[in-house]
């Protein structure tokens, strides 16, 4: 098995002339000798650019992908740069089988069914990329016949016999219930905010992630919102400035996969912006940069560190990592799975318990409402609405049922600013 070692990059690229970061992938051949997979590199830089996470998964199952062809006796002779000629459909669904026989086979709760699923996705989407930048494949995006449909009898069967397991051990079903069963849905609590706003040493990046969690914008989204915009973000200036007729503005960001989007972001977090970075910090920090650039600071930058230098996708992880640390210290209970992704995943479910209300506590719940979906997949920049939908609706309910009647009442205004929400969410003295 070829073995595909992944290194994470960063350079000023020659085709924006912005600062680059994302992963890159290397065979490691005989005799020392490594290889740079160009196809896979291409896919990397232009899908997952500056989204260092994103970019660390796909190339993790581009990799693995990768590996286990190399296993198959139709690739012995093929060089591995040619991988993405060779493979088919499949390829793709067998890797599917192979990956469940050693799940089956370990019996390991992890990769679950729909891990395997999302990350054959994955590889699809690579392949759909390279087929839409005039790259030859083999692999047909239009059929479905890249699935392996893991509910089939037959399927099942095949798989427990392949894994060679006896009567009473784990088959597919159980080990995915078990990890149903392990895993909770569960939002960052306020407290967890709070401790982790504090625990940033450059207010900078409080200042993003609270703006994160008013907008569910990607750190890639958030570095691009400007001090003075243009073109269609020209009204996008200071708050003391703006007009402030409307209680929400428009903000038009490209996305990943370079995709344009309009966000909705609450006037009044941009005051909070404003009192909280802009005035106390921004001034000072746009001479630092003009004094290590040489130039003055562009109006399209707004966050600046407190060396002048521009934020980028990677420093706030960077800092948030640094963060999470220090908060777990001053709060026992931080869970280590909280990272600043958790902001993008607090706004949706505070719209829909906004939208819904009580009725998250039945079943009309469950019927797509057209407004509150069409709004949820503009702000979030998902493709997958069902899916998305679905997720955010089950926790906004979880949190909603374990709230509403018992300690507070949650969020009745849609048009709150975080700091509004995060007041409102604190629970209420009991008198005794």
């Amino acid at each position: 098995m070829i073995k595909i070692q992944s290194t994470l990059i960063e350079y000023k690229s020659v085709d924006t002339l912005n600062d680059s970061q994302h992963y890159v992938l290397k065979a490691l051949l005989p005799d020392d000798k490594k290889i740079l997979l160009s196809h896979p590199n291409l896919f990397l830089y232009y899908e997952t650019n500056g989204v260092i996470n994103t970019s660390k998964r796909y190339a993790n199952v581009i990799s693995q992908f990768y590996s286990y062809l190399s296993t198959q006796e139709k690739f012995h002779n093929i060089d591995v740069s040619k991988y993405h000629v060779i493979a088919d459909n499949s390829d793709i669904r067998k890797w599917q089988i192979y990956r469940q026989i050693k799940r089956v086979q370990k019996q390991s709760i992890r990769p679950t069914s729909a891990t395997i699923f999302e990350d054959a996705k994955i590889i699809l989407n690579y392949f759909k990329w390279l087929n839409n930048v005039g790259y030859i494949t083999n692999v047909s995006i239009q059929h479905k016949d890249w699935i392996a449909d893991f509910k089939s009898e037959r399927m099942l069967n095949y798989i427990q016999q392949k894994a060679k397991q006896i009567l009473d051990t784990k088959n597919i079903k159980t080990l995915d219930k078990e990890r149903r069963q392990s895993s909770s849905k569960s939002l960052i609590t306020n407290r967890e905010i709070r401790a982790l706003i504090d625990a940033y040493t450059d207010p900078a990046y409080s200042a993003l992630f609270k703006l994160s969690l008013g907008t569910a914008m990607r750190p890639m989204e958030l570095v691009q919102f400007p001090y003075l915009g243009n073109g269609e973000n020209k009204h996008i200036m200071p708050y003391s400035e703006m007009d402030k007729d409307k209680s929400t503005i428009e903000f038009k960001v490209i996305g990943k996969g370079n995709k344009h989007r309009k966000v909705r972001v609450n006037i009044n977090d941009l005051k909070e912006l404003d009192d909280t970075y802009i005035k106390p910090f921004y001034n000072e920090r746009r001479k630092l940069y003009r004094e290590k650039y040489g130039v003055e600071c562009p109006p399209s930058i707004l966050f600046l560190n407190k060396s002048g230098k521009p934020i980028t996708p990677i420093m706030i992880s960077r800092r948030s990592n640094d963060a999470k640390l220090k908060a777990k210290k001053s709060y026992s209970d931080f869970r280590e799975k909280i990272t600043f992704y958790e902001a993008r995943h607090w706004w949706p479910t505070m719209f829909a318990i906004e939208f819904f209300k009580a009725k998250l506590l039945n079943d009309s719940s469950e019927v797509i409402y057209a407004a509150f979906a069409e709004a949820l997949r503009n702000q979030m920049g998902h493709d997958d609405l069902e899916t998305t939908y679905k997720n955010y609706i089950d926790m906004a309910r979880l949190v909603y049922s374990a709230h509403c009647g018992t300690i507070h009442e949650l969020l009745i205004s849609p048009q709150k600013t975080v700091q509004e929400r995060l007041e409102e969410m604190e629970p209420k003295s009991i008198s005794k």
